[in-house]
Protein backbone atom coordinates (compact mmCIF):
# COMPACT_ATOMS: atom_id res chain seq x y z
CA UNK A 1 0.00 0.00 0.00
CA UNK A 2 1.45 3.34 -1.13
CA UNK A 3 1.41 6.42 1.39
CA UNK A 4 1.43 9.86 0.66
CA UNK A 5 2.44 12.95 3.30
CA UNK A 6 -0.05 15.14 4.04
CA UNK A 7 -0.81 18.22 1.92
CA UNK A 8 -0.91 21.52 3.31
CA UNK A 9 -3.49 23.60 3.55
CA UNK A 10 -1.54 26.60 4.12
CA UNK A 11 0.46 27.09 0.75
CA UNK A 12 3.29 30.21 1.18
CA UNK A 13 2.37 33.12 -0.60
CA UNK A 14 4.81 33.55 -3.24
CA UNK A 15 4.73 37.37 -2.86
CA UNK A 16 5.84 36.76 0.53
CA UNK A 17 9.48 37.00 0.37
CA UNK A 18 9.32 39.15 -2.54
CA UNK A 19 8.07 42.02 -0.33
CA UNK A 20 10.77 43.50 1.54
CA UNK A 21 9.97 44.95 5.32
CA UNK A 22 8.91 48.31 6.21
CA UNK A 23 11.18 48.61 8.70
CA UNK A 24 13.82 48.07 6.85
CA UNK A 25 13.02 51.09 4.26
CA UNK A 26 15.35 54.12 5.22
CA UNK A 27 13.10 57.36 6.08
CA UNK A 28 14.34 61.30 5.08
CA UNK A 29 14.59 62.19 8.74
CA UNK A 30 11.72 65.27 8.71
CA UNK A 31 13.27 68.21 9.77
CA UNK A 32 10.29 69.85 12.18
CA UNK A 33 9.56 73.47 11.36
CA UNK A 34 11.20 75.37 8.61
CA UNK A 35 10.80 78.61 10.61
CA UNK A 36 13.02 77.67 13.56
CA UNK A 37 15.94 77.40 11.80
CA UNK A 38 15.05 80.61 9.29
CA UNK A 39 14.80 82.47 12.54
CA UNK A 40 17.94 81.62 14.13
CA UNK A 41 20.20 82.27 11.19
CA UNK A 42 17.97 85.62 11.11
CA UNK A 43 19.70 86.40 14.31
CA UNK A 44 22.77 84.80 13.43
CA UNK A 45 23.88 83.68 10.07
CA UNK A 46 24.61 79.77 10.45
CA UNK A 47 22.58 79.19 13.30
CA UNK A 48 19.87 77.59 11.48
CA UNK A 49 22.11 74.96 8.83
CA UNK A 50 24.00 74.26 12.12
CA UNK A 51 20.54 72.91 13.45
CA UNK A 52 19.73 71.52 10.33
CA UNK A 53 23.14 69.63 10.40
CA UNK A 54 24.86 71.53 7.55
CA UNK A 55 27.93 72.22 9.14
CA UNK A 56 29.68 73.16 6.09
CA UNK A 57 27.05 75.89 5.11
CA UNK A 58 26.82 77.00 8.81
CA UNK A 59 30.57 77.54 9.03
CA UNK A 60 30.49 79.59 5.46
CA UNK A 61 27.55 81.83 6.74
CA UNK A 62 29.08 82.04 10.20
CA UNK A 63 32.46 82.08 10.60
CA UNK A 64 32.87 85.70 8.83
CA UNK A 65 30.12 87.39 11.65
CA UNK A 66 31.75 85.69 14.44
CA UNK A 67 35.53 87.00 13.43
CA UNK A 68 33.65 90.17 13.28
CA UNK A 69 32.44 89.79 16.76
CA UNK A 70 35.43 88.57 17.85
CA UNK A 71 37.37 91.47 16.73
CA UNK A 72 34.92 94.24 17.53
CA UNK A 73 34.92 92.67 21.30
CA UNK A 74 38.97 92.18 21.56
CA UNK A 75 38.83 96.35 20.54
CA UNK A 76 36.87 97.40 23.36
CA UNK A 77 38.68 94.99 25.68
CA UNK A 78 42.30 96.57 24.45
CA UNK A 79 41.44 99.78 24.07
CA UNK A 80 38.28 100.76 26.54
CA UNK A 81 34.95 101.26 25.63
CA UNK A 82 35.15 105.19 25.34
CA UNK A 83 38.14 104.87 22.77
CA UNK A 84 36.99 101.70 20.41
CA UNK A 85 33.62 103.63 20.17
CA UNK A 86 35.15 107.22 19.29
CA UNK A 87 37.64 105.40 16.92
CA UNK A 88 35.01 104.51 14.09
CA UNK A 89 34.51 108.39 14.01
CA UNK A 90 37.31 108.12 11.40
CA UNK A 91 35.42 108.42 7.58
CA UNK A 92 37.21 105.24 6.35
CA UNK A 93 36.07 103.81 9.21
CA UNK A 94 32.49 104.87 8.91
CA UNK A 95 32.66 103.68 5.42
CA UNK A 96 33.81 100.50 6.69
CA UNK A 97 31.22 100.04 9.28
CA UNK A 98 28.57 100.75 6.24
CA UNK A 99 29.69 98.53 4.04
CA UNK A 100 29.70 95.53 6.75
CA UNK A 101 26.29 96.46 8.17
CA UNK A 102 25.09 96.00 4.14
CA UNK A 103 27.27 92.58 4.12
CA UNK A 104 25.31 91.39 7.19
CA UNK A 105 22.07 92.02 5.94
CA UNK A 106 22.82 90.22 3.07
CA UNK A 107 24.42 87.25 4.59
CA UNK A 108 21.52 86.90 7.45
CA UNK A 109 18.39 87.23 4.45
CA UNK A 110 20.68 84.43 2.36
CA UNK A 111 20.93 82.13 5.84
CA UNK A 112 17.78 82.56 6.52
CA UNK A 113 15.76 82.30 3.26
CA UNK A 114 18.49 78.88 2.71
CA UNK A 115 16.65 77.73 5.80
CA UNK A 116 13.33 78.54 4.60
CA UNK A 117 13.63 76.65 0.93
CA UNK A 118 15.53 73.57 2.36
CA UNK A 119 14.12 70.87 0.31
CA UNK A 120 13.50 68.86 3.21
CA UNK A 121 10.63 71.03 3.88
CA UNK A 122 9.06 71.12 0.88
CA UNK A 123 7.59 73.87 -1.33
CA UNK A 124 6.41 76.82 0.46
CA UNK A 125 2.61 77.80 0.21
CA UNK A 126 0.44 80.67 -0.04
CA UNK A 127 -0.55 80.45 3.45
CA UNK A 128 3.43 80.82 4.81
CA UNK A 129 3.40 84.29 2.86
CA UNK A 130 2.45 86.50 6.04
CA UNK A 131 5.00 84.33 7.97
CA UNK A 132 7.95 84.76 5.77
CA UNK A 133 6.54 88.25 5.69
CA UNK A 134 7.10 89.10 9.19
CA UNK A 135 10.50 87.27 9.34
CA UNK A 136 12.00 89.24 6.44
CA UNK A 137 10.86 93.09 8.22
CA UNK A 138 12.26 91.68 11.53
CA UNK A 139 15.39 91.23 9.53
CA UNK A 140 15.27 94.18 7.71
CA UNK A 141 13.80 96.85 9.89
CA UNK A 142 16.30 96.72 12.95
CA UNK A 143 19.20 96.43 10.12
CA UNK A 144 17.84 99.45 8.25
CA UNK A 145 17.98 101.38 11.70
CA UNK A 146 21.42 100.62 12.08
CA UNK A 147 22.37 101.83 8.50
CA UNK A 148 20.87 105.00 9.49
CA UNK A 149 22.16 105.56 12.44
CA UNK A 150 25.79 105.24 10.99
CA UNK A 151 24.86 107.07 8.05
CA UNK A 152 23.74 110.01 10.72
CA UNK A 153 27.01 109.42 12.67
CA UNK A 154 28.87 109.90 9.24
CA UNK A 155 27.30 113.12 8.42
CA UNK A 156 27.25 114.51 12.02
CA UNK A 157 30.74 113.86 11.94
CA UNK A 158 31.29 115.38 8.53
CA UNK A 159 29.48 118.41 9.79
CA UNK A 160 31.70 118.73 13.24
CA UNK A 161 34.97 117.92 12.61
CA UNK A 162 37.40 119.43 10.09
CA UNK A 163 39.66 117.20 7.93
CA UNK A 164 43.30 116.59 9.59
CA UNK A 165 44.95 119.21 6.96
CA UNK A 166 42.97 121.99 7.79
CA UNK A 167 43.09 122.03 11.30
CA UNK A 168 44.33 125.16 12.14
CA UNK A 169 45.88 126.66 15.62
CA UNK A 170 45.94 129.99 17.23
CA UNK A 171 46.59 133.14 15.85
CA UNK A 172 50.39 132.93 15.93
CA UNK A 173 51.46 136.46 13.70
CA UNK A 174 54.64 137.64 12.74
CA UNK A 175 56.46 140.07 15.24
CA UNK A 176 55.23 143.28 14.58
CA UNK A 177 56.76 146.07 12.27
CA UNK A 178 57.38 149.21 13.00
CA UNK A 179 54.46 151.51 12.64
CA UNK A 180 51.21 152.93 13.42
CA UNK A 181 48.58 150.31 14.98
CA UNK A 182 46.18 149.43 14.04
CA UNK A 183 42.32 150.49 14.49
CA UNK A 184 41.49 148.11 16.23
CA UNK A 185 44.20 147.52 18.98
CA UNK A 186 46.88 149.86 20.62
CA UNK A 187 50.39 149.11 21.71
CA UNK A 188 50.91 147.61 24.57
CA UNK A 189 53.75 144.45 26.00
CA UNK A 190 54.51 141.81 23.58
CA UNK A 191 53.25 138.40 25.43
CA UNK A 192 53.10 135.49 23.21
CA UNK A 193 51.84 132.61 24.78
CA UNK A 194 54.41 129.79 25.18
CA UNK A 195 53.69 126.22 24.89
CA UNK A 196 51.85 124.41 27.75
CA UNK A 197 54.36 122.48 29.84
CA UNK A 198 54.90 119.06 28.41
CA UNK A 199 53.01 117.77 25.54
CA UNK A 200 50.56 115.89 26.96
CA UNK A 201 48.13 118.77 28.08
CA UNK A 202 45.42 119.41 26.04
CA UNK A 203 43.73 122.92 26.03
CA UNK A 204 40.21 123.48 24.09
CA UNK A 205 38.53 126.75 24.42
CA UNK A 206 34.76 126.56 24.92
CA UNK A 207 32.52 129.10 22.94
CA UNK A 208 29.17 129.65 23.80
CA UNK A 209 27.73 132.38 21.16
CA UNK A 210 24.42 134.23 22.62
CA UNK A 211 22.87 134.55 18.33
CA UNK A 212 19.36 133.23 19.49
CA UNK A 213 16.13 134.20 18.79
CA UNK A 214 15.93 137.99 18.43
CA UNK A 215 19.71 138.65 18.64
CA UNK A 216 21.74 140.30 15.29
CA UNK A 217 25.57 140.12 16.78
CA UNK A 218 27.52 137.62 17.45
CA UNK A 219 29.08 137.76 20.81
CA UNK A 220 31.03 134.71 22.14
CA UNK A 221 29.59 135.34 26.11
CA UNK A 222 30.60 132.63 27.30
CA UNK A 223 34.41 131.53 27.01
CA UNK A 224 35.93 128.77 29.29
CA UNK A 225 39.35 127.43 29.21
CA UNK A 226 39.75 123.47 29.66
CA UNK A 227 42.62 121.55 29.98
CA UNK A 228 43.21 118.38 30.17
CA UNK A 229 45.97 116.52 31.64
CA UNK A 230 45.96 112.85 30.91
CA UNK A 231 49.40 111.86 32.84
CA UNK A 232 47.40 113.45 36.34
CA UNK A 233 44.28 112.14 34.97
CA UNK A 234 42.64 116.01 35.97
CA UNK A 235 40.63 118.69 34.63
CA UNK A 236 41.06 122.10 34.47
CA UNK A 237 38.33 124.63 33.96
CA UNK A 238 38.67 128.17 33.80
CA UNK A 239 35.99 130.88 32.70
CA UNK A 240 36.93 134.25 30.85
CA UNK A 241 34.60 137.16 31.85
CA UNK A 242 32.84 138.55 28.53
CA UNK A 243 33.32 142.32 29.65
CA UNK A 244 36.71 142.12 30.21
CA UNK A 245 38.95 144.24 27.71
CA UNK A 246 42.21 145.62 27.13
CA UNK A 247 43.25 142.00 26.27
CA UNK A 248 46.82 141.28 25.18
CA UNK A 249 47.05 139.77 21.72
CA UNK A 250 49.92 137.98 20.41
CA UNK A 251 51.29 140.73 18.34
CA UNK A 252 52.08 142.68 20.91
CA UNK A 253 49.12 145.12 20.73
CA UNK A 254 45.86 144.42 23.24
CA UNK A 255 42.19 144.49 22.15
CA UNK A 256 40.58 147.41 23.89
CA UNK A 257 36.82 146.65 23.32
CA UNK A 258 35.63 143.80 25.34
CA UNK A 259 36.48 140.25 24.81
CA UNK A 260 33.10 138.86 23.67
CA UNK A 261 33.57 140.92 20.99
CA UNK A 262 36.43 139.64 19.14
CA UNK A 263 35.30 137.18 16.85
CA UNK A 264 33.01 139.59 15.36
CA UNK A 265 35.81 141.99 14.91
CA UNK A 266 38.03 139.96 13.10
CA UNK A 267 35.40 138.59 10.77
CA UNK A 268 34.84 142.43 10.02
CA UNK A 269 38.47 143.48 9.93
CA UNK A 270 40.52 140.41 8.45
CA UNK A 271 43.20 142.76 7.41
CA UNK A 272 44.07 143.59 11.46
CA UNK A 273 44.86 140.42 11.93
CA UNK A 274 47.25 139.23 8.76
CA UNK A 275 47.47 135.39 9.15
CA UNK A 276 44.27 134.84 10.43
CA UNK A 277 41.85 132.07 8.71
CA UNK A 278 39.07 134.83 8.75
CA UNK A 279 36.48 132.70 11.10
CA UNK A 280 38.30 134.88 14.42
CA UNK A 281 37.87 131.75 16.55
CA UNK A 282 41.64 131.62 15.82
CA UNK A 283 42.27 135.05 16.84
CA UNK A 284 40.29 134.50 20.40
CA UNK A 285 42.39 131.33 20.75
CA UNK A 286 45.44 133.88 20.51
CA UNK A 287 44.10 136.53 22.68
CA UNK A 288 43.09 134.21 25.53
CA UNK A 289 46.30 132.21 25.09
CA UNK A 290 48.18 135.52 25.25
CA UNK A 291 46.18 137.04 28.46
CA UNK A 292 46.90 132.97 30.43
CA UNK A 293 50.02 132.13 29.25
CA UNK A 294 48.88 128.96 27.42
CA UNK A 295 48.88 127.31 24.47
CA UNK A 296 45.72 127.10 22.98
CA UNK A 297 45.28 126.25 19.60
CA UNK A 298 41.51 124.08 19.96
CA UNK A 299 38.22 125.37 20.12
CA UNK A 300 34.90 124.07 20.25
CA UNK A 301 31.79 127.02 19.54
CA UNK A 302 28.42 125.78 20.98
CA UNK A 303 25.04 127.64 19.55
CA UNK A 304 23.27 127.98 22.87
CA UNK A 305 20.03 127.69 21.03
CA UNK A 306 20.75 124.01 19.97
CA UNK A 307 22.01 123.43 23.01
CA UNK A 308 19.03 122.96 24.35
CA UNK A 309 18.12 120.25 22.30
CA UNK A 310 21.39 118.46 23.05
CA UNK A 311 20.60 117.69 26.94
CA UNK A 312 17.38 116.77 25.98
CA UNK A 313 18.48 114.16 23.41
CA UNK A 314 20.55 113.31 26.95
CA UNK A 315 17.47 112.91 28.72
CA UNK A 316 18.76 115.85 30.97
CA UNK A 317 21.73 116.70 33.27
CA UNK A 318 22.56 116.68 36.46
CA UNK A 319 23.57 119.87 38.52
CA UNK A 320 23.81 120.28 42.15
CA UNK A 321 22.41 124.27 42.80
CA UNK A 322 24.27 125.41 45.60
CA UNK A 323 21.84 128.00 46.61
CA UNK A 324 18.40 129.12 45.17
CA UNK A 325 17.38 131.74 43.11
CA UNK A 326 15.03 134.06 41.14
CA UNK A 327 14.46 135.60 38.08
CA UNK A 328 11.18 137.07 37.29
CA UNK A 329 12.72 139.10 34.17
CA UNK A 330 14.21 136.03 32.57
CA UNK A 331 12.12 135.80 29.46
CA UNK A 332 13.24 133.21 26.64
CA UNK A 333 13.16 129.56 25.43
CA UNK A 334 10.64 128.37 26.92
CA UNK A 335 10.34 130.88 30.65
CA UNK A 336 7.86 133.32 29.66
CA UNK A 337 7.16 134.17 33.30
CA UNK A 338 10.72 133.67 34.77
CA UNK A 339 12.74 131.63 36.28
CA UNK A 340 13.72 129.99 39.27
CA UNK A 341 15.64 127.07 41.18
CA UNK A 342 15.49 125.46 44.68
CA UNK A 343 18.93 124.85 46.09
CA UNK A 344 19.99 120.79 45.85
CA UNK A 345 20.08 118.44 43.49
CA UNK A 346 18.38 118.94 40.08
CA UNK A 347 17.97 117.00 36.92
CA UNK A 348 17.22 120.30 34.04
CA UNK A 349 16.23 119.67 30.81
CA UNK A 350 17.46 121.31 27.96
CA UNK A 351 15.56 124.71 28.68
CA UNK A 352 16.04 124.42 32.33
CA UNK A 353 19.95 124.10 31.80
CA UNK A 354 19.97 126.59 29.15
CA UNK A 355 18.40 129.46 31.95
CA UNK A 356 20.42 127.93 34.63
CA UNK A 357 23.74 128.66 32.77
CA UNK A 358 22.39 132.05 31.55
CA UNK A 359 20.46 134.39 34.50
CA UNK A 360 22.50 136.79 35.51
CA UNK A 361 20.30 139.48 36.42
CA UNK A 362 18.67 137.75 39.92
CA UNK A 363 19.53 139.08 43.22
CA UNK A 364 23.16 138.80 44.01
CA UNK A 365 23.95 136.85 40.67
CA UNK A 366 26.48 137.85 37.78
CA UNK A 367 28.45 137.03 35.29
CA UNK A 368 30.48 135.46 37.63
CA UNK A 369 27.90 133.52 39.08
CA UNK A 370 27.13 132.65 35.73
CA UNK A 371 30.22 131.36 34.92
CA UNK A 372 30.69 129.20 37.66
CA UNK A 373 26.79 127.59 36.55
CA UNK A 374 28.03 126.97 33.19
CA UNK A 375 30.97 125.05 34.27
CA UNK A 376 28.46 122.77 36.41
CA UNK A 377 26.32 122.31 33.35
CA UNK A 378 29.33 121.03 31.08
CA UNK A 379 30.06 118.48 34.03
CA UNK A 380 26.57 117.39 33.89
CA UNK A 381 26.94 116.65 30.32
CA UNK A 382 30.04 114.73 30.34
CA UNK A 383 28.53 112.85 33.19
CA UNK A 384 25.70 111.93 30.91
CA UNK A 385 28.11 110.78 27.90
CA UNK A 386 30.01 108.78 30.00
CA UNK A 387 26.95 107.80 32.01
CA UNK A 388 26.01 105.88 28.50
CA UNK A 389 22.51 108.65 28.35
CA UNK A 390 23.58 108.99 24.64
CA UNK A 391 22.06 105.66 23.82
CA UNK A 392 18.63 106.52 24.66
CA UNK A 393 18.54 108.44 20.89
CA UNK A 394 21.68 107.99 19.31
CA UNK A 395 20.49 109.72 16.22
CA UNK A 396 18.77 112.38 17.59
CA UNK A 397 21.64 113.59 19.76
CA UNK A 398 23.97 113.24 16.87
CA UNK A 399 21.72 115.04 14.50
CA UNK A 400 21.31 117.63 17.26
CA UNK A 401 25.11 117.84 18.10
CA UNK A 402 26.35 118.07 14.31
CA UNK A 403 23.46 121.74 14.34
CA UNK A 404 25.13 122.68 17.56
CA UNK A 405 28.86 122.41 17.53
CA UNK A 406 31.56 123.37 15.31
CA UNK A 407 35.07 122.73 16.24
CA UNK A 408 38.36 122.24 14.86
CA UNK A 409 39.53 119.45 16.72
CA UNK A 410 40.49 116.20 14.66
CA UNK A 411 38.46 113.32 14.49
CA UNK A 412 42.46 111.80 15.07
CA UNK A 413 42.73 113.33 18.42
CA UNK A 414 38.77 111.84 19.54
CA UNK A 415 39.73 107.85 20.55
CA UNK A 416 42.36 109.62 23.09
CA UNK A 417 40.16 112.48 24.33
CA UNK A 418 37.51 110.07 24.69
CA UNK A 419 39.68 107.83 27.09
CA UNK A 420 40.76 110.25 28.77
CA UNK A 421 37.25 112.12 29.98
CA UNK A 422 35.56 108.53 30.31
CA UNK A 423 38.17 108.17 33.30
CA UNK A 424 37.99 112.22 34.54
CA UNK A 425 35.38 112.18 37.08
CA UNK A 426 34.26 115.47 38.97
CA UNK A 427 36.50 114.61 42.21
CA UNK A 428 38.95 115.44 39.45
CA UNK A 429 37.81 118.45 37.90
CA UNK A 430 39.52 122.05 39.49
CA UNK A 431 37.25 124.83 38.21
CA UNK A 432 38.16 128.46 38.84
CA UNK A 433 36.17 131.72 37.48
CA UNK A 434 38.58 135.28 36.51
CA UNK A 435 36.38 137.24 38.94
CA UNK A 436 37.68 140.13 41.64
CA UNK A 437 40.05 140.99 42.69
CA UNK A 438 41.51 139.73 39.52
CA UNK A 439 39.32 142.23 37.17
CA UNK A 440 38.35 145.79 38.30
CA UNK A 441 34.95 147.01 37.49
CA UNK A 442 34.31 149.94 35.19
CA UNK A 443 31.98 151.53 33.24
CA UNK A 444 33.00 154.06 30.01
CA UNK A 445 32.63 154.58 26.81
CA UNK A 446 32.57 150.80 26.24
CA UNK A 447 29.95 150.28 28.68
CA UNK A 448 29.89 148.43 31.59
CA UNK A 449 33.63 146.61 31.63
CA UNK A 450 36.20 144.31 33.30
CA UNK A 451 39.97 145.94 33.35
CA UNK A 452 41.87 142.93 33.92
CA UNK A 453 44.94 142.77 36.16
CA UNK A 454 46.91 140.48 33.60
CA UNK A 455 50.11 139.31 36.15
CA UNK A 456 47.36 137.97 38.82
CA UNK A 457 45.12 136.48 36.01
CA UNK A 458 48.80 134.71 34.81
CA UNK A 459 49.66 133.88 38.20
CA UNK A 460 45.69 131.88 38.57
CA UNK A 461 46.23 130.13 35.57
CA UNK A 462 49.13 129.27 36.63
CA UNK A 463 48.60 127.42 39.61
CA UNK A 464 45.47 125.97 37.98
CA UNK A 465 47.14 124.39 34.96
CA UNK A 466 50.18 123.42 36.16
CA UNK A 467 52.63 121.03 34.20
CA UNK A 468 51.32 117.98 33.05
CA UNK A 469 51.29 115.49 35.85
CA UNK A 470 51.12 117.83 38.87
CA UNK A 471 47.68 118.59 40.48
CA UNK A 472 46.15 122.23 40.87
CA UNK A 473 47.65 123.73 43.42
CA UNK A 474 44.59 124.63 46.77
CA UNK A 475 45.17 125.79 49.87
CA UNK A 476 43.62 122.14 51.70
CA UNK A 477 41.82 119.08 50.35
CA UNK A 478 38.43 119.07 49.41
CA UNK A 479 36.20 116.53 50.75
CA UNK A 480 35.15 113.42 48.89
CA UNK A 481 32.28 114.22 46.77
CA UNK A 482 29.66 111.82 46.73
CA UNK A 483 28.33 109.59 43.87
CA UNK A 484 25.99 110.91 41.22
CA UNK A 485 22.42 109.89 41.50
CA UNK A 486 21.73 106.46 39.65
CA UNK A 487 19.39 107.02 36.37
CA UNK A 488 16.68 104.96 38.86
CA UNK A 489 17.17 107.47 41.41
CA UNK A 490 15.65 110.19 40.16
CA UNK A 491 16.66 113.61 41.52
CA UNK A 492 14.53 116.62 41.13
CA UNK A 493 13.18 116.67 37.68
CA UNK A 494 13.76 120.47 36.81
CA UNK A 495 13.27 124.16 38.37
CA UNK A 496 10.08 125.98 40.43
CA UNK A 497 7.57 126.23 37.82
CA UNK A 498 7.20 130.08 38.64
CA UNK A 499 9.30 132.54 40.31
CA UNK A 500 8.70 133.56 43.75
CA UNK A 501 9.21 137.42 44.50
CA UNK A 502 11.17 136.68 47.62
CA UNK A 503 14.97 137.77 47.66
CA UNK A 504 16.81 134.69 47.90
CA UNK A 505 21.13 134.27 48.00
CA UNK A 506 23.19 133.70 45.11
CA UNK A 507 25.06 130.58 44.03
CA UNK A 508 28.78 130.36 44.60
CA UNK A 509 30.59 132.01 42.09
CA UNK A 510 33.09 129.63 42.07
CA UNK A 511 36.99 130.52 43.44
CA UNK A 512 39.29 132.86 42.14
CA UNK A 513 42.97 132.67 43.42
CA UNK A 514 42.16 129.45 45.64
CA UNK A 515 41.22 126.08 43.86
CA UNK A 516 39.07 123.46 44.31
CA UNK A 517 37.78 120.18 43.12
CA UNK A 518 34.23 120.48 41.93
CA UNK A 519 31.59 118.59 44.10
CA UNK A 520 29.70 116.28 42.97
CA UNK A 521 26.12 116.51 43.55
CA UNK A 522 24.98 114.42 46.47
CA UNK A 523 22.54 111.67 46.32
CA UNK A 524 18.81 112.41 45.41
CA UNK A 525 16.74 112.20 48.64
Amino acid sequence: MTTTDPVDDQAPDPSADAAPSSAAVPEERQPGSRYVPAVLSAVLPGLGQLRLGQRRLALAFGLPIVLLIAGGVAAVIVQGPARAATTVLAEQALWGLLGLQFLLLGSRLAASGAALFDRRFGPLRWRDAVLVSVLAIAIVAPQAWALAATNALRLAAAEIFVNEDSNGGAWSPAPPTPGPSSAAATAGPSAAPSATPADARVNVLIIGVDAGVGRRTFLTDTMIVVSLDPVAGTVSMLSVPRDMVDVPLPDGTVFPAKINSLVSWARHNPSEFPGSDGEGYDVLMGAIGTLLELRIDLYAQVSLGGFVSVIDRLDGVDVNVRRAFCDPGYREYGYPNGFSITAGLHRLDGQAALAYARVRKASGESDFTRAARQQEVLSGIRDAIVRGRFLQDPVGLLDAIGRTISTNVPRSMLPDLAAWAAEVDRADTYRAVIAHPLVKSGFDERGSIQVPDVPAIRALAETLVPPAGELPDHPSPSPTPTALPSDSAEPSTGPSPEPSNSTLPSADPGPTASLEPSPSPSAAP
